[in-house]
């Protein structure tokens, strides 16, 4: 019997659904959701079929449960005997979200898959997207053998926690962070992008990939290398909803393939711009791949060295 081979990135975390709540009022209910989900179809319009290592309860529409089959590989999916959880996802005219849930049992999905459900199958994986707190980042990255791209979750980005978070980075060798603009200020203070990727870089980061929304992001390394990366002008914003974690799943996608850090970052923005003009997940089968790289090409002609 012939087996099948590892993919060639992986993806930790949990599977949701999400009711969406715009400020008009347009509701788009029993979407596909979910961190990691966002991340691995940001990775999979790149040619790439990813991993998934993630917890699922009943009762998954069937429509979600295909999407997630055609576009990943789903033989690390972890299903659990408690109801799927779901919840509204609320945003407000400045671009705020409250996320309520719907489920009385939620603690299965916001711990998400742990190392012990790590598939053999993913043994030869080589990247690896965390959408982790700081504690379960340090597990993972003990089991891992690869490159860990880590993506703080957002509830843990706060000056009370910034000891911890500063502690992960100077004791594990975290390959890529990547928090947004807000999340960093939290933790670091009131400092200038390029200042807070010195910050995360200083902590022991190897690199650090600083998320700023319509500005675009900054990329940078240890060895001295950083890039400014614009953002696509899409051509209508539906849905800002995972774009954050779209935008990790294409700069993995790029590092897995050996691409530059501009040319991987440049993957990640036009991942994110194709989730923004969708409404949940960026679904793969949507992506036009003409499209595709005439973005990839519009941002690496933009793209600028921050020094």
């Amino acid at each position: 019997m012939t087996s099948v081979q590892s993919p060639s990135l992986v993806g930790v975390g949990a599977v949701f659904i999400d009711d969406i709540v715009l400020p008009s009022g347009q509701t788009y209910m029993a979407r596909l959701g979910g961190g990691v989900v966002h991340a691995l179809m940001g990775a999979s319009i790149w040619d790439e079929r990813p991993g998934i290592v993630a917890t699922v309860g009943q009762g998954l529409p069937d429509a979600s449960s295909q999407v997630l089959h055609q576009h990943l590989d789903t033989r690390g999916l972890v299903q659990l005997d408690i109801p799927q959880i779901r919840a509204w996802q609320l945003f407000e005219e400045d671009g705020t979200r409250r996320e309520l849930y719907r489920v009385k049992e939620t603690l299965p999905f916001i711990r998400g898959a742990q190392p012990e459900h790590f598939p053999e199958a993913y043994a030869e994986s080589q990247g690896f997207y965390l959408l982790q707190g700081t504690e379960e980042i340090r597990r993972w990255r003990n089991a891992l053998k690869g490159f860990v791209l880590w993506e703080p979750l957002q509830q843990i980005m706060t000056n009370e926690n910034a000891a911890s978070i500063r502690a992960v980075l100077h004791d594990c060798p975290i390959d890529l962070i990547s928090p947004n603009l807000v999340e960093a200020q939290a933790v670091y203070g009131e400092r200038s992008p390029d200042e807070l990727v010195n910050a995360m870089l200083d902590d022991g980061a190897q690199c650090v990939a600083l998320r700023m929304g319509a500005l675009g992001s900054i990329i940078g390394d240890e060895e001295g290398n950083r890039h400014h990366i614009g953002a696509v002008t899409v051509n209508s914003m539906v849905d800002q909803t995972g774009a954050g974690n779209t935008y990790c799943g294409g700069l993995l996608a790029g590092l897995v393939q050996n691409k530059c850090l501009r040319e991987a970052g440049a993957m990640a923005a036009v991942s994110a711009s194709f989730c923004l003009e969708q409404v949940g997940i960026l679904n793969p089968a949507f992506v036009n791949t003409n499209d595709r790289d005439r973005r990839h090409d519009q941002i690496l002609s933009s793209t600028a060295i921050s020094r």
